[in-house]
């Protein structure tokens, strides 16, 4: 069984994830604009490079899941096995990077209540609302694609019926996260643009 279709699907979406939350936040130093207090400025740049760790670790899954695609065309299992299990690896270290953000997001809506401008403060909790629920879908998404990558080595090691339809199934519940983690992600972009032009 060829994993490339399946490369190209469980890629989708992930790279993206939180990225925006590295977006520029507007100091605001001309009267009149609300002040955004430097926690919650330091907790955005802390979820900014803890998103970025994320988007890493997920390039790395993608590239193992590439190399087991290239040693499976090669008939080499003992590599596509070695493979998957670098994959799982790093898939396992993205869900605990997970943790770790949804408490620098944590850290930025206890430091909302200090943003002098009720409208401004609103957006800010709106969008980091939105992005809570982004990473808990994220953590799930990390489960269903290491369910992915476990079929993926028993379809390997045994190709019959009922293993291919197991890769078949993690395949559907991983897109299925996917386009729920992509939705999240562009609604998080338009709350956090508005903020910050709110701002600016």
């Amino acid at each position: 069984m060829k994993l490339g279709k399946s490369l190209k699907n469980t890629g989708y979406v992930v790279l993206p994830i939180l990225v925006i939350v590295g977006a520029i936040v507007y100091a605001a130093t001309n009267s009149g604009k609300p002040n955004v207090p430097a926690n919650f400025t330091s907790a955005r740049q802390n979820a900014s490079q803890v998103s970025q760790e994320i988007v890493t670790l997920t390039t790395t899954v993608n590239q193992k899941i590439a190399e087991a695609n290239t040693a499976e065309s090669q008939g080499n299992t003992t590599v596509v096995l070695a493979a998957i299990n670098d994959a799982r690896t790093a898939n396992a270290t993205a869900y605990e990077k997970a943790f770790v953000l949804s408490q620098n997001l944590q850290q930025m809506t206890e430091s909302m209540s200090t943003i002098d401008s009720v409208k401004s403060q609103q957006l800010a909790y709106e969008a980091v609302a939105v992005e809570l629920s982004l990473v808990s879908e994220f953590i799930a998404y990390t489960g269903s694609l290491n369910d992915f990558l476990n079929s993926l080595a028993r379809s390997i090691a045994a190709s019959d019926q009922s293993n291919n339809q197991a890769v078949t199934e993690a395949l559907k519940a991983v897109n299925q996260k996917a386009a729920t983690i992509d939705q999240l992600n562009q609604e998080f972009g338009q709350k956090m643009a508005a903020f910050d032009a709110s701002v600016k």
